[in-house]
């Protein structure tokens, strides 16, 4: 069986979703290749050999297509490609994936205009175990085979591992300089934890290539306002398996991950802070609920609750105790439910339900 994963380029959750699943189901005899429309700093991160093509050209599309002869192909938030792969003569099961459509509200009004190019071309749809996304599919597209299962973490090579400690605690934040992922609120909680006193470090790790020019102007002076500049240490497209030192840095500091977007479909982030033994103080959202349960994975706050998030970390940053066990039966959950295995098992499972194979 062989089948090829679709996504605009190679970055963030999405890079990581993909690498890791064509690893994991070419151990289990699926082969799995990767389609990129422009290229990206993620692709420096597939030193297993994953088969991986990066074209946004029709012609180069179709050859791949027929030379490959894919059993399914899936595509990643992008209806359009969807059509446009049955005009190019792709004529096997087209699966639609998302991982997340930004707020309730953008996911809606995606979905809305979805319909043409959904209804008629997709074989399936397949999102994360997410309450929003699967009310909005149910609710609007319940005439299309729908699967809904969790994603997989590197559960065997991303990990804690012990390293130097850090002389101050670290507030760490993984994500793009956009208003969905809300970096405002990440810089106001580590103002209002040093305005408490505490000696926290920032550590902010982003991909630049994904940031507005308006929204970095806006950050540099937020910054200003703030008064954090000298708090503040920015690093750039650091490798995913590199992330696993930084984040175990970050956990034995004493420090947290904050994660503050507004909505999360499947927050992979979170997941691998959680593996490296770095708590997680999060704005609830759907997707981060996956790997929270509040005081005993992780911490959840209430969106635009600056205050309660300082409350949290502060919590984290005082008790040794409560600390360590958070640190501790977090990693022990994201090991127990997002092992490669049970996606693996999931996604066969789909393939046959739809006859794929």
């Amino acid at each position: 069986m062989r089948l090829l994963f679709v996504y605009y380029l190679p970055s963030g959750g999405m890079e990581t979703l993909n690498r890791l699943r064509a690893e994991a189901l070419r151990r289990h005899g699926v082969d799995c290749h990767l389609l990129y429309f422009w290229n990206g700093e993620g692709i420096k991160n597939n030193t297993a050999g994953i088969p991986t093509f990066i074209t946004n050209d029709d012609a180069q599309i179709r050859e791949l297509l027929k030379r490959e002869s894919y059993d399914a192909v899936f595509v990643s938030n992008d209806v359009l490609t969807l059509g446009r792969f049955r005009r190019l003569g792709f004529d096997k099961p087209l699966i639609f994936e998302t991982q997340g459509l930004g707020s309730r509200e953008q996911a809606r009004e995606t979905l809305l205009g979805a319909s043409p190019f959904l209804r008629g071309i997709a074989n399936a749809i397949l999102y994360p175990r997410t309450s929003h996304l699967s009310e909005l599919f149910q609710g609007m597209y319940g005439d299309i085979a729908q699967f809904s299962f969790d994603n997989l973490l590197d559960t065997e090579r991303f990990g804690y591992h012990p390293v130097p400690i850090h002389p101050h605690p670290i507030v760490g934040w993984i994500g793009r300089i956009e208003p969905n992922k809300n970096w405002r609120a990440y810089l106001q909680i580590g103002a209002e934890l040093a305005r408490r006193g505490h000696d926290v470090h920032l550590w902010m790790f982003e991909d630049p290539t994904l940031s507005h020019p308006d929204e970095e102007a806006a950050f540099a002076a937020e910054v200003a306002r703030l008064g954090l500049a000298g708090r503040i240490q920015r690093h750039f497209n650091v490798p995913n398996l590199a992330m696993s030192d930084y984040l175990s840095i970050i956990g034995d500091s004493g420090g947290f991950l904050a994660s503050t977007s507004v909505t999360e479909g499947f927050g992979y982030a979170v997941g691998e802070a959680l593996l490296c033994r770095c708590p997680v103080v999060a704005a609830d959202s759907d997707g981060v609920r996956a790997f929270i349960e509040h005081s005993l994975t992780g911490l959840l706050y209430p969106q635009q609750g600056i205050a309660v998030a300082a409350d949290l970390g502060e919590a984290l940053l005082l008790d040794g105790g409560f600390r360590e066990r958070i640190r501790s039966i977090g990693r022990h959950y994201v090991l127990e439910r997002f092992a490669p295995g049970l996606y693996v098992a999931n996604m066969l499972l789909m393939l046959r339900a739809l006859g794929i194979g």
